[in-house]
């Protein structure tokens, strides 16, 4: 099963300010794996694992204009780092992540499902 870690270096390698996880204000450029799923491949003791993940990219606000000028490079870049960090890109999608501010605040993301 491909780890946090490993997918945290993938995001550091496109160039992303790659976290294990992410608590606080959410900047642009700030990206994180969030575990989904985990299947047991078969029913052997230490047998295979097959794990699921969303990994969110940030992206600056403002405008559409603004957030698909950075977001549509991304898409190829960070797919192919996941890539090579072993993972199948299931789908990549806009997302907006909702801010705890209580007012209907969201940050645009890049939503990637992945798999291994």
């Amino acid at each position: 099963m491909t780890g946090r870690d490993q997918i945290v270096a993938a995001l550091v390698a496109a160039g992303l300010n790659g976290t294990a996880t992410k608590t606080g204000p959410i900047s642009p450029g700030d990206a994180w794996p969030a575990w989904r799923s985990t299947r047991w491949a078969n029913t052997v003791p230490d047998g295979v694992r097959l794990g699921s993940w969303y990994v969110f990219v940030a992206l600056p606000g403002g405008g559409p204009d603004v957030t698909v000028a950075e977001a549509d490079p991304l898409v190829e870049s960070v797919g192919q780092q996941l890539v090579e960090a072993g993972l199948q890109i299931e789908v990549v999608e806009p997302y907006a992540i909702p801010v705890a501010d209580g007012g209907g605040t969201t940050v645009p993301v890049l939503r990637y499902s992945v798999n291994d």
